[in-house]
């Protein structure tokens, strides 16, 4: 296909994720459930006045894809993917991923992963297409940008960013498996920033050591987050908060003692503090992700004790970050309203 895209402003948006469980087993074939958030990663595509380049000050090229030193590797390459697609589009990209973020520092959402989806969105929005109908097909396409920078990934961020909700995910030799489950109107959730980002790979890198070195301790310690997050999954399924909350209690245990087998702080003092007032007020906190950082995710049994523990968070110094889990997918955007 080489058709050029329509002379028109194209939005997009995709959400951000939230790990709830199955960090680290989800590489060996465990079950991870991960949820999109309400904090979204915007991009838009403009036309290009050829004679004067693209507004980011590249060239003003034919296939429309612009300095490759000003946004994430994975998104031009998702880029790259979508317009092999869907069609050359002879646009700017511009990306706003600020919401994913505390300033500059990431806040472990999956920004990437949300600005590449969106990215797929917007080109084939450019082309036509309806973007909720070729949800698939953008995650493929973005799935495609992120393992070329990451090969070894779950694609759990990817997966929840295109198709939104909340998701289970499972990895193997053959694939991917998804399963969407429904929302669990009995688990109250609270998201809290540690005020540090983390290093993803790092942690991973430390991990993988460990399964070389020590692979009974390894397998050990895989085995118990594995058996923690299939509790979880089949809890969130059946609305059964309490078994939630003790499933998530024994999360963090498993955890934070693969941490200590890697010799990494996957539980850090500041989520373990998050753990401790989380129970506290009858609920439970882990890492939300690959820990050592970024944020954790609480769980209560109702909106009383979650506001209670925003308090104690308040007064230890932590951050709440407010955002709603189980959002919707990614999505084209009407173009903003200028007041």
């Amino acid at each position: 296909m080489d058709k050029t895209a329509v002379a028109r402003r194209v939005h997009a948006s995709a959400p951000g994720k939230l790990m709830i469980s199955g960090e680290y087993a989800v590489l060996e074939g465990g079950s991870a459930l991960v949820a999109a958030v309400s904090r979204r990663a915007r991009v838009a595509l403009d036309p290009i006045d050829q004679s004067l380049g693209a507004a980011d000050g590249s060239p003003g090229l034919a296939s429309g894809s612009p300095d490759g030193g000003t946004f994430p590797p994975e998104v031009l390459l998702t880029r790259e993917r979508a317009e092999e697609m869907f069609g050359r589009v002879t646009m700017d990209l511009t990306l706003d991923v600020s919401s994913l973020r505390d300033g500059e520092r990431k806040l472990g959402l999956g920004s990437s992963a949300a600005a590449s989806v969106a990215t797929a969105a917007a080109v084939a929005a450019a082309q036509g297409k309806d973007v909720e109908e070729q949800r698939h097909e953008i995650l493929a396409l973005a799935l495609e940008g992120h393992r070329a920078v990451a090969p070894e990934g779950s694609g759990a961020d990817v997966i929840a960013s295109a198709l939104g909700g909340f998701v289970v995910v499972q990895k193997d030799d053959e694939g991917i498996d998804v399963e969407a489950l429904e929302p669990a109107p009995s688990f109250v959730w609270r998201v809290v920033w540690t005020g540090s980002p983390a290093r993803t790979s790092d942690f991973v890198k430390a991990v993988k050591a460990l399964g070389e070195s020590d692979r009974d301790r390894y397998d050990e310690r895989i085995s118990d987050i594995a058996a923690a997050s299939g509790e979880f999954i089949e809890a969130f399924g059946d609305d059964d908060v309490v078994a939630g909350i003790a499933a998530v209690r024994r999360h963090h245990t498993a955890l934070r003692e693969l941490g200590e087998a890697a010799g990494v702080p996957i539980v850090t003092p500041a989520l373990a503090e998050a753990a401790q007032l989380a129970e506290a007020e009858d609920g439970a906190a882990k890492p939300s992700g690959a820990g050592g950082g970024d944020v954790a995710v609480a769980l209560f049994a109702d909106e009383a004790s979650a506001l209670r523990f925003e308090t104690r968070c308040k007064n230890a110094g932590l951050g709440l970050v407010p955002m709603k889990l189980g959002a919707d997918g990614v999505r084209s955007e009407p173009p903003p309203v200028l007041s």
